[in-house]
């Protein structure tokens, strides 16, 4: 076992909280992760982890000798801090004793849409990291080929996000400061019909026919899709509601339309 970190002003308990903002994710191009869920889909996933801080207490544990074997064969260097060290590094209130922290990721754009079939989601603007974190998820579970993110949108590697994806991050696609216009453009030259979510349309997503190569637009949580990026879309389509609610959460609709294109219009 490392030496243990007794301090807050510690080099390395200075860099994961500072990992807690934006502006250092996007300069060091890290991101953190906590607890074990996380840190065993970032293992199974071969994602690039630059360290992993245990709590005294947990070293105490089996499952943190299976870790330490895990990560030391990935040559992941390990670091262990004083319980309420550890705590001032965590972005949760509640800490199970891990925080990784991790390269970000990286995509191709050109890669997901240039395949002979594709279906992909399309977020503009949604900015609450709990509903891109749930879209991520719902894609990945529906089998979608990736997940674009406008600029606008909630960082992806926003803790709260993360969490969201329930390690689903580590397992699609996920391209984010994606200027719409321009990412429209790329998807009509590969042939992809552009699907807008727009509650006011008159034709519902189970009246569309089956297409081999699609996008799914999801806009704002309190606009929608913005009207000059709508007339963009090849088409506009509402999600038939029954009962009484005039509307549903940005990222309940998103899956809702996942499931319905991925499942039922491409049979996977």
């Amino acid at each position: 076992m490392s030496e243990i970190i007794q301090s807050s002003s510690n080099k390395t308990i200075k860099h994961i909280k500072s990992l807690h903002m934006k502006k250092y994710r996007d300069e060091y191009g890290r991101f953190i992760i906590e607890g074990e869920k996380l840190l065993e889909e970032a293992l199974n996933y071969k994602a690039e982890l630059i360290m992993v801080l245990f709590t005294q207490s947990y070293t105490g544990s089996e499952s943190y000798l299976r870790y330490e074997s895990l990560l030391k064969e990935s040559n992941v260097p390990i670091f262990c801090a004083e319980d309420k060290i550890f705590k001032e590094a965590c972005e949760t209130d509640t800490p199970q004793g891990i925080i990784a922290v991790a390269e970000k990721t990286k995509a191709d754009l050109d890669s997901i849409i240039s395949k002979d079939e594709v279906c992909i989601v399309f977020l503009d603007e949604v900015r609450d990291p709990g509903n891109t974190g749930t879209i991520i998820r719902t894609a990945d579970a529906c089998g979608l080929d990736g997940v674009l993110v406008s600029k606008g949108s909630a960082d992806i590697y926003n803790g709260k996000t993360i969490r969201s994806t329930m390690g689903s991050l580590f397992h699609i696609p996920v391209i984010q400061n994606l200027d719409v216009k321009d990412t429209l453009s790329k998807l009509r030259q590969e042939q992809i019909v552009t699907i807008g979510a727009d509650p006011h349309s008159s034709t519902s997503c189970i009246d569309l026919p089956s297409y081999t190569k699609s996008a799914i637009i999801i806009g704002n949580e309190a606009k929608g899709i913005d009207n000059t990026i709508k007339a963009l879309l090849d088409r506009n389509v509402k999600i038939p509601m029954p009962g009484r609610a005039e509307s549903l959460n940005a990222g309940i609709a998103a899956s809702i339309l996942m499931y319905e294109f991925a499942i039922h219009k491409r049979h996977v």
